[in-house]
């Protein structure tokens, strides 16, 4: 290994420590990116001022032209959602059917129905965190877990798992062309193993606060928000999730389409539930709304197109590409690699595909199962993507009014640790003896 290779090594890290320490400061992504890259350029003998203005926001504006619509789209859905009332008519359904004694397990089903609609994590939240919040002042629980079992609804098997029409699966369905249910098996053993780990964590948790005499309290500045009687029923409100969620599998329509027609389907359903003279509101607040998610996504996503020219990336995907490891395996810790550098699974899986997509259709001719390829590297980059400078959970953290400090140690192991267990004692097993 040369010295350069070292020393750009050695910068990658310094930037990756430098951006836990500024997230955990509460310092914007919008800010973090650009130091992150500077800090690449400087240790990988890239030229600095085109480092930036040139690769650096070529990545930032790759990534937001690729996943735009996708983003504006699903903002749009669910506020509509939202507003209607029909993501808190579902979100109800649910607690009174758990109740306060299955509160974990609620609140993730909650998001985790919503997430399999196409629904953007971002609008997620938004509609999960008041139904959530009555959970918890039932349970008597306070509100720092809060986040660790949402994201676990919206980030882990829902957005990774067969048949999901979120980013992960779609980039995958793209690349390899490969079907959305592909990896059917480890897929689902994996997301079943996911979804009990996380609730028995999350239970563990909320009975060690009860021992320790915590309880609830509702945040400062968060309104009171009462179910909603004038809203959609239970069945009208499933209706556009289910026709996005089955169009999507059972057609080769593209995933902006599927939404549109959702949205279509939700307007036509919804129509005398939603708020007329707040109509032009709803639909400049989802697009503002899906811009500011997005750039703290794609800012942190454009200092992986730095990363990407160092010379110890180079050196690390020559290692991958020429290991003489499992094709499974490459996939699952590639897919983690590719996410944790850029702390987006959206992000991650796009560059990983970029390096390593030859590679992977290299191994389909040598006789490997390409589906097996597409769940691992789905499963894999909702791993290391839920690093602290993840733009997606600053973001969440500030809706839920709770920092880093106080939860990140809950989402690092719902969103996590449980993900990439779940990749590489279950679902890569599977794979490695049924592929």
């Amino acid at each position: 290994m040369s010295t350069e290779v070292i020393v750009s090594g050695l910068g990658l890290l310094a930037a990756f420590i430098g951006m836990a320490i500024l997230i955990f400061k509460r310092v914007s992504p919008i800010i973090i990116g650009p130091l992150a890259a500077i800090i690449t350029c400087l240790a990988g003998g890239i030229p600095l001022f085109k480092g930036v203005t040139e690769t650096y926001m070529s990545g930032v504006s790759g990534f937001f032209l690729s996943y735009f619509f996708i983003f504006l789209l699903g903002n749009i859905f669910g506020n509509i959602y939202q507003n209607s009332g029909a993501a808190s008519k579902i979100g109800s359904i649910i607690s009174k059917k758990f109740g306060a004694k299955h509160c974990m397990l609620a609140c993730m089903l909650s998001a985790a129905i919503l997430s399999y609609g196409g629904i953007n994590s971002f609008v997620i939240i938004f509609s999960v965190y008041p139904i959530a919040l009555k959970l918890f002042e039932e349970a008597d629980l306070p509100t720092y877990l809060l986040p660790g079992i949402v994201c676990a609804g919206m980030w882990t098997f829902a957005m990774t798992g067969p048949f999901t029409p979120q980013i992960p699966n779609v980039v995958s369905m793209q690349y390899l062309g490969t079907p959305s249910y592909a990896g059917l098996l480890p897929g689902l053993s994996g997301a079943l193993v996911m979804v009990v780990s996380i609730v028995l964590f999350m239970n563990h948790s909320a009975k060690k606060a009860r021992l320790r005499g915590e309880h609830f309290q509702w945040p400062e500045g968060v309104n009171r928000v009462d179910e909603n009687t004038n809203a959609p029923s239970g069945i009208i409100s499933i209706i556009p999730l289910a026709l996005v969620l089955l169009i999507f599998n059972l057609t080769k329509l593209d995933i902006i389409i599927c939404l549109l027609i959702g949205i279509l389907a939700a307007l036509a359903l919804f129509w005398k539930y939603l708020p007329k003279a707040d109509m032009l509101h709803m639909f400049n607040s989802a697009a503002s709304s899906s811009v500011v998610v997005i750039i703290n996504t794609a800012v942190i996503v454009g200092f992986g197109s730095v990363a990407k020219i160092t010379p110890f990336y180079a050196f690390a995907t020559d290692v991958l590409t020429n290991s003489d490891a499992n094709p499974y395996l490459v996939a699952a810790v590639g897919a983690n690699i590719f996410s944790g550098i850029l702390g987006s699974a959206s992000g991650g899986i796009s560059l990983m595909y970029e390096t390593l997509g030859d590679t992977f259709l290299e191994y389909a001719q040598q006789g490997y199962n390409l589906e097996y390829i597409h769940r691992l590297c789905a499963d894999g980059c909702g791993g290391l993507d839920s690093l602290p400078w993840n733009g997606s959970i600053v973001s969440v953290f500030a809706i839920c009014n709770t920092t880093h400090k106080l939860s990140y140690k809950y989402n690092f192991v719902t969103c996590l640790v449980v993900p990439i267990a779940a990749t590489f004692l279950v679902a890569l097993p599977l794979a490695i003896i049924f592929g």
